[in-house]
C-alpha cells in the first residue's frame, strides 16, 4: 500500500473507513490528526535548529514561528564549542542578573512568543534555537511532509479516529484509538531508543521561520 502522498493517504483513509462518501470530510479528518500530532508527537523528524545573532544592548529575541515546544538554547563561542544556557524563570534571572552589566549569555528564560537572555548580551554572539517545529499541514498543494514520509501509520489511524469520531461510530473509534495508540507508543520507545543508540537524524527546511536561519536539527 502506497502512502506516501496527500492523494494517497485520503484514499487509505476511505478504504480503512469503507466509506466512498466522505470525499469533502477526509481533508477535515487529516487537519485534526495534524493538530493531535502538534499535541503529542515529539520526534527527531520535527526537530529543528534555528540560528541567530544578538545585538549588543538587546535582551529578548524571536522565537520561530513554527514552534511548538523549545528543547534548549545554546551559545556557539569564539572557540568553536557550544555550551547549553540554562533555563531560569523570569524573575530568577532578573533577580541573579540584574546586578550584572551585560556579557555573553549564560542562561535564558522563555516569555511566549520570546526568549530573553541573560545577562543581556554586550556583542554580536551565535544563539541557536534548538526547538520541536508544527506538523506541516498536508494539502493538493503540499502533498507530503517529512511525518507522512516517517510515520505514515500515525497518519492514517489518527485520520480514521477522527472519521469514526464524526460517525458517531463508537465501535470504530474504539478500535482506531487503540490502533492509534499502540502506534504512538511504538513511534516512542523507537525516538527513545534512538536518542539513547547515538543515532542521529538530520533534516532540512525552507522558509525562514520568524526571522531566523533553519538547519537540520541534531
Amino acid at each position: 500500500m502506497a502512502l506516501g502522498t496527500y492523494s494517497e493517504l485520503k484514499t487509505s483513509i476511505a478504504n480503512y473507513l469503507n466509506r466512498d462518501d466522505l470525499t469533502a470530510n477526509i481533508p477535515d479528518f487529516i487537519s485534526l490528526t495534524e493538530n493531535r500530532l502538534d499535541r503529542e508527537l515529539r520526534v527527531r523528524a520535527n526537530l529543528l535548529r534555528a540560528e541567530t545573532t544578538t545585538t549588543a544592548g538587546v535582551g529578548f529575541y524571536n522565537l520561530p514561528d513554527d514552534l511548538i515546544e523549545l528543547r534548549n538554547i545554546t551559545y556557539g563561542a569564539s572557540s568553536g564549542n557550544s555550551y547549553a544556557l540554562s533555563y531560569m524563570s523570569p524573575e530568577s534571572g532578573s533577580r541573579e542578573y540584574g546586578q550584572f552589566s551585560n556579557g555573553f549569555p549564560r542562561a535564558y528564560t522563555n516569555l511566549g512568543l520570546n526568549v530573553e537572555l541573560f545577562p543581556t548580551p554586550d556583542g554580536e554572539y551565535s544563539i541557536g534555537i534548538n526547538y520541536y517545529r508544527k506538523v506541516t499541514p498536508l494539502s493538493t498543494v503540499v502533498t507530503t511532509n517529512n511525518i507522512l514520509q516517517t510515520f505514515p501509520d500515525l497518519y492514517l489511524f489518527g485520520a480514521c479516529l477522527e472519521g469514526a469520531i464524526y460517525l458517531n461510530d463508537t465501535e470504530q473509534m474504539q478500535r482506531f484509538m487503540i490502533i492509534y495508540s499502540q502506534t504512538l507508543e511504538s513511534v516512542r520507545e523507537s525516538e527513545e531508543s534512538a536518542r539513547y543508540s547515538g543515532t542521529v537524524m538530520t533534516m532540512t527546511t525552507q522558509g525562514d521561520p520568524g526571522g531566523l536561519v533553519t538547519r537540520g536539527a541534531y
